[in-house]
């Protein structure tokens, strides 16, 4: 029963055809050039036009429209082999893409070896959405000799990834297969097999092999079960283990800790004035008229994100609250001066000086002192994933009468056009149940307080959060056909996991939240459960649920916030099918060129 894996890249995509290459240029980049991959791909008729998509960190994803010009489009198209660009398309011309948008505001001269060369506002660092996706139209002509070159090591797509850890270099190990994430069992799991996967990754050799889902529990299939690793494979996958995990839970899922280089990241952040040392006003450490000074964040569109970035620049895990005042934490008195202004972050990065800000030319009217950015930061966080195949099981459509929708009406849970029609008119609504798992380390808990929750007089209760989920309907090209939305008026344990007890009810204005363990299931049948489709036209639609969709509380990982089904309405009937959570892998070819 013990096999080496097949780990065979995907079958060829007829709705995109993908390039996936890499410029080689006769002389070598500089060693701290981002190494990245371009490919085009979206809805197109010809291979040498399309929607820009980067392969970076282990992801792919797109390039935001702004500041884009002609001389940006010649990079892409040399670096993928073409002798020039022809011209370049905005606002998503090739549909919208997924995942980060890797670069926003280039400004390339046109003679960049790579993409990742022109300067922009920094990789992952963008305002924009995917409506604002670029793409390009190259020459039919290729360059003479071009060589395409598989940069990426063994595999086009990471096979392993970390996910649930509150530091760099650690969480619940993740592999790729058949185009599925799944996770390991922890049977026999050891440091030998948590080595391999840490060197997998680029880090140093495993300081603890954790098991029992102690880094938060995974969703969908295990992959793997008694790995056995000689502890010099080059990947997880090479290692021995048995494909057989019927006896393997989520509560057994691996996880790692590696060793990280020192980077010397926590020498110019801190945080003062706390009441312990998870906490406080965000002091960084800037260059001010030719000498480092220490000074103040201005909190100005000071959120999550950028919480997240401090508290594990720090080594403090991860946030739990982004505070825009801190006139409670005095801080250092000559730290007061804002130092830096206009901060933006996507969350990923390492450092809070790779965020984008406003560099030497500050803008904060609030101030700094008691007005500065401050966090507070958390070991645990919660981690709440949406079940796919409970939506797909109960999924159907309803004819309900305007008059007994008056509520749903008032919260905004009807298209704009119910406005316009009769009390004895009927809307056709799309109609189903979400089960809402907390599979992190702590409770989820609603960011306001019980005093700040506000009542809606015609449901007769309170919503803790306002936009809970957002459910949307697009078209096959990415154009939204149709949204709804639902406020968490009731966040409690339906049920949980055996051994562990509710915690959290909302009877008699009882404490809202989510054990760890447990799920919170909002039935078809009650009011904003849906999405309007009255308007809509017969066809093939993508449906997508987003929990948490603005972040206003922390979560270990966000990536699995969001749920998709293909969607099939032929005017009479609906029917949900291959709905999963995160973004569906699309399947790729690769074409390699060597003159020898």
């Amino acid at each position: 029963f013990m096999s080496r894996p097949s780990w065979d890249l995907p079958a060829w995509s007829l709705h995109v055809l993908l390039y996936m290459c890499s410029f080689s240029p006769g002389s070598p980049l500089a060693p701290d050039t981002p190494r990245i991959q371009l490919r085009l791909a979206g809805d197109k008729r010809k291979h040498n036009e399309g929607r820009v998509e980067v392969f970076y960190n282990g992801e792919w994803g797109t390039v935001c429209d702004d500041d884009f010009t002609i001389h940006a489009a010649q990079v892409v198209c040399r670096e993928l082999g073409y002798l020039e660009a022809i011209s370049w398309s905005p606002s998503s011309k090739y549909g919208k893409g997924e995942g980060p948008i890797w670069f926003d505001n280039l400004h390339c001269t046109g003679k960049e070896k790579t993409l990742a060369l022109c300067p922009s506002n920094g990789i992952g660092v963008s305002d924009c959405k995917h409506s604002e996706d670029v793409g390009v139209v190259c020459s039919d002509k290729r360059i003479p000799g071009f060589k395409f070159v598989n940069t990426l090591p063994n595999h086009v797509e990471p096979l392993v990834r970390l996910r649930g850890g509150a530091i760099v270099g650690e969480g619940r190990v993740e592999v790729l297969k058949n185009g599925e994430w799944g996770t390991i069992c922890d049977d026999n799991w050891n440091l030998l097999s948590a080595t391999v996967v840490c060197r997998e990754l680029g880090f140093g050799t495993a300081k603890e092999a954790l098991s029992g889902g102690r880094l938060g529990q995974g969703m969908g299939p295990v992959h793997m079960n008694e790995v056995e690793c000689s502890g010099f494979e080059k990947s997880i996958t090479e290692c021995f283990f048995n494909k057989e995990a019927v006896d393997c839970s989520h509560e057994e899922d691996a996880a790692v800790r590696c060793n990280v280089p020192a980077m010397g990241f926590q020498e110019r952040l801190r945080l003062s004035g706390g009441r312990n040392p998870y906490e406080g006003r965000v002091e960084v450490l800037m260059e001010k008229n030719g000498s480092l000074v220490w000074g103040t964040v201005c909190s100005e569109g000071w959120g999550t994100m950028e919480a997240m970035v401090v508290c594990r620049q720090l080594g403090l895990g991860f946030a739990s609250n982004a505070f825009q005042e801190t006139w409670y934490w005095p801080g250092e008195v000559s730290a007061d001066a804002v130092v830096m202004s206009g901060v933006r972050c996507s969350g990923t990065e390492m450092s809070l000086s790779h965020c984008l800000h406003h560099g030497h030319h500050l803008s904060c009217s609030k101030g700094g002192g008691r007005n500065a950015a401050g966090v507070s930061c958390s070991e645990t966080a919660p981690d709440l994933v949406l079940n796919p195949q409970v939506v797909e099981q109960t999924t159907y459509m309803e004819d309900r009468p305007m008059f007994m929708l008056q509520c749903a009406y008032e919260e905004n849970c009807l298209s704009s056009t119910s406005s316009q029609v009769p009390a004895n008119s009927y809307r056709r609504l799309l109609r189903f149940s979400s089960q809402i798992h907390n599979n992190g380390q702590s409770d989820f808990r609603p960011k306001a307080g019980r005093h700040s929750w506000v009542w809606h007089d015609c449901h007769r209760h309170y919503h803790s959060m306002e936009v809970f989920t957002i459910y949307d309907l697009f078209s096959l090209n990415g154009t939204k056909v149709a949204e709804g939305h639902k406020a968490s008026f009731c966040l409690e344990d339906s049920e949980c996991d055996e051994g562990i007890e509710k915690r959290y009810e909302c009877a008699n204005f009882g404490e809202q939240g989510i054990t760890v363990g447990c799920w919170d299931t909002y039935r078809h049948d009650i009011d904003c459960q849906w999405i309007d489709i009255t308007e809509l036209k017969p066809g093939d639609y993508i449906f997508q649920i987003i929990i948490n969709p603005n972040y206003e509380v922390p979560e270990s990982d966000y990536s699995n916030n969001i749920m998709k089904c293909r969607c099939r309405y032929d005017g009479h009937r609906v029917w949900m099918y291959s709905c999963h959570n995160g973004r569906r892998r699309l399947s790729v070819a690769l074409y390699y060129y060597r003159r020898d």
